[in-house]
């Protein structure tokens, strides 16, 4: 391993000529013209004195200003610029002064500006462009990675161009914050920039050079979209963005890009660091290996530089150079500031991501937000709400009716105990918070109202469905028909549809995640429990197995990457349940369950659906397809015949077989809706505990009351 080089000493020269002759900054070099200042210091163009065509770049720090450790830490990022001399693509330390007063850092002056200012000023822009700075930047992280050293604090500003010719030769500047990896392999100090920092950094958790892969997923998506992947209208709102990976490519800015570009970038912004790219990874994926230059040029990115002259003007690093930032002490990193507010109105206002895009102003340095932060004592759940009454209990989990002290109005809490967990499960709560943020106001799915984070317990204080889920109803109706299950079938399609167009995947479509709002109304139900939801980026992107035994899709089974598809899938096994009382694959063998549900083995049974119309047998069999490419999509089922009959003509078609099975196998029905996640192997793992323990509180609403 390399060590860290012996820290110039204060009052020596980097040059070993100006050293042995005891020159000094002024001795050597002449300053030119002012490019900036800030609090600590300025920046100056500057040309040796016996060379005076030689144009360097000197950043001038004033000590009298710096704290100890702020001092120390420019002799660190010295060292770190010394181990990186002669390395291509990184801004070279030409030479160091240091006085009692003063600092002088002198460095190849990067004529061409930044990167993303050059791309403001462009008229035509695409793919194959993006891909020339992206294979730049990945290779010069992977030299740095090589040495051990890690960046930390890679964002836009920190991309300069050599000259004003050549648009692709990247410079990487700033060693601020680099540090060389310890021998243990771990880093754990809190520090980089709010919009580009990683889930691991922020958490708190050890971390190495994958670090910096988080941060060139984010700056991949600026090169592409135009504008950052993560934003939000206070840092605690960011970062619950950022720890859970809630992204989006909006269509309207990433419609001519790759499938391969997005495959990657959602590679790079994975939560879990150990499933994330390395540099050396990265310049492997197909959208460097497999995608052709031609075909790359022919994804006109033009408009979206529109996107990145709106996002320049807004950057607070365009005011003032940061040359020395609080990376610890500062409020910023304060453990409140990490957790999430729990006023309502500070949390889901203005969560709609799915239009144009808008830039946060939270892309400055750690530092220029501390500067202005103050700790402010943050609200806790029992503040807020007083608990009535619990509802539910499991391993990990519990569900309450709480009443909101100020308003009165009553809601469910879930609240999910932190002790025991491993801390990256925090990943799968945040997650399922961002899905139901996402679908804000929308009517089929049940509302997240507040979410708090504390240190011991999350709380998802929810909509409180009382009126159980829609076997529950079924069982209490006087009589239920054919049209009562396209009813329930319709809000069903119109919930999962509106989460598709937004590209997310429930993956658990059950009959227990069908809840009603009360016991007096049949007509107010919603989808619940996002546990298992996800983003999809791209077709058949996610892999993980997740589901619910009986209702999982056979390319979940066959361990095939999936995507939207199998929601639909699960929703021609609800609307089979609903119609007859029981579902198309049963086995109490679970082996045998899965091999007749991989190979689509099932039947209409003669007697039980000898008098149900034939519309609602052809919608059926549209979902129960085992190649998700043939199976009907949300719209296209909306759009079927079934949905078409008259109302007056299924509600002649009495379904009472069907409560009676229902009824029958109740107990049996509950038992195989248990969500799990298959890991591929039987031992039970902390992640199975947390999904089961999931589970148990969102399968979980008050049963109806007796008549």
């Amino acid at each position: 391993m390399t060590s860290i080089p012996t820290p110039i000493p204060p009052g020596v020269s980097l040059s070993v000529e100006s050293s042995s002759l005891n020159l000094t900054f002024e001795d050597m070099y002449q300053l030119d013209e002012r490019l900036r200042s800030g609090s600590y210091g300025v920046v100056h163009t500057c040309h040796p004195k016996l060379s005076a065509e030689k144009t360097y770049a000197v950043k001038i720090l004033d000590r009298t200003k710096l704290k100890k450790h702020d001092d120390e830490s420019v002799f660190r990022e010295v060292a770190i610029m010394r181990e990186l001399a002669g390395v291509e693509n990184v801004v070279q330390l030409i030479d160091f002064f240091a006085s009692p007063e003063k600092l002088y850092m002198v460095q190849v002056f990067a004529a061409g500006g930044d990167v993303f200012d050059r791309l403001a000023q462009r008229s035509l822009y695409n793919e194959k462009d993006s891909r020339d700075l992206a294979t730049c930047l990945f290779k010069t992280i992977q030299a740095l990675h090589d040495r051990k050293i890690v960046h930390r604090d890679l964002k836009p500003e920190n991309l300069l161009l050599a000259n004003k010719i050549d648009d692709c030769e990247i410079l990487l500047a700033d060693f601020g914050f680099a540090r060389m990896l310890p021998e243990e392999g771990r880093l754990t100090t809190k520090c980089g920039t709010p919009a580009y920092v990683a889930p691991e950094v922020i958490t708190g958790a050890p971390y190495d050079c994958k670090c910096d892969l988080w941060s060139i997923g984010c700056l991949l998506y600026m090169l592409i979209g135009g504008y950052p992947p993560f934003q939000g209208k206070s840092l605690k709102d960011l970062f619950r963005k950022i720890r859970s990976a809630d992204f989006i490519f909006h269509e309207s800015y990433w419609q001519n890009a790759s499938v391969e570009s997005k495959r990657l970038i959602s590679h790079l912004l994975a939560v879990n660091p150990k499933t994330r790219l390395s540099a050396a990874e990265a310049l492997k994926s197909d959208w460097f290996v497999k995608s052709d230059a031609e075909s790359l040029r022919s994804r006109d990115l033009s408009l979206n530089l529109e996107a990145i002259r709106a996002f320049l003007p807004k950057s607070k690093w365009k005011v003032a150079i940061h040359a020395v930032r609080v990376a610890t002490a500062a409020p910023f990193w304060d453990p409140d500031a990490v957790g999430f507010k729990s006023k309502l109105q500070d949390l889901i206002e203005d969560e709609s991501d799915n239009e144009a895009p808008t830039v946060a102003s939270q892309e400055g340095s750690a530092s220029s937000d501390a500067d202005k932060a103050k700790p402010k004592r943050t609200l806790k759940f029992l503040d807020l709400y007083e608990p009535k009454k619990k509802l539910r209990k499991g391993s990990y989990a519990m569900v309450w009716e709480c009443i909101h002290k100020e308003t009165e109005e009553v809601f469910a809490v879930k609240i999910i105990a932190r002790k025991g967990l491993d801390p990256k499960e925090d990943e799968t709560v945040l997650n399922e918070v961002s899905m139901m943020l996402s679908l804000k106001g929308n009517k089929y799915v049940v509302q997240l109202h507040d979410f708090i984070e504390e240190k011991d317990a999350f709380y998802l204080v929810m909509e409180n469905m009382t009126g159980g889920d829609v076997f529950d109803r079924i069982i209490l109706m006087n009589r239920y028909t054919e049209k009562d299950a396209r009813d329930l079938v319709v809000v069903l399609l119109k919930a999962v549809s509106s989460m598709h167009e937004i590209g997310i995947a429930h993956r658990d479509i059950k009959p227990q995640n069908l809840l009603l709002k009360s016991p007096q109304s049949n007509a107010d139900v919603k989808v619940g429990d996002f546990g298992f939801a996800r983003r999809v980026h791209t077709p058949e992107s996610l892999s993980t197995r997740f589901g619910t035994p009986s209702y999982v899709a056979p390319e979940i089974l066959k361990n095939i990457p999936h995507d939207t598809r199998v929601d639909l899938w699960s929703i021609g096994v609800v609307t089979f349940i609903l119609l007859v009382g029981y579902p198309p694959f049963k086995d109490n063998d679970q082996s045998v369950l899965f091999e007749k549900i991989r190979k689509g083995e099932w039947k209409f049974e003669e007697e039980d659906w000898n008098h149900i119309s034939q519309p609602a047998k052809d919608f059926v069999k549209g979902l129960l397809v085992v190649n998700p490419k043939e199976r009907w999509s949300a719209k296209e089922c909306l759009r079927s015949e079934w949905l078409k009959q008259e109302p007056e003509t299924l509600s002649q078609v009495y379904l009472d077989g069907s409560v009676r099975n229902i009824r029958d196998q109740r107990h049996r029905l509950q038992t195989i809706a248990k969500a799990i996640m298959w890991l591929g192997a039987s031992t039970k793992t902390t992640a199975e505990i947390v999904t089961q323990a999931q589970d148990v509180v969102l399968d979980c609403t008050p049963p109806a009351p007796k008549t």
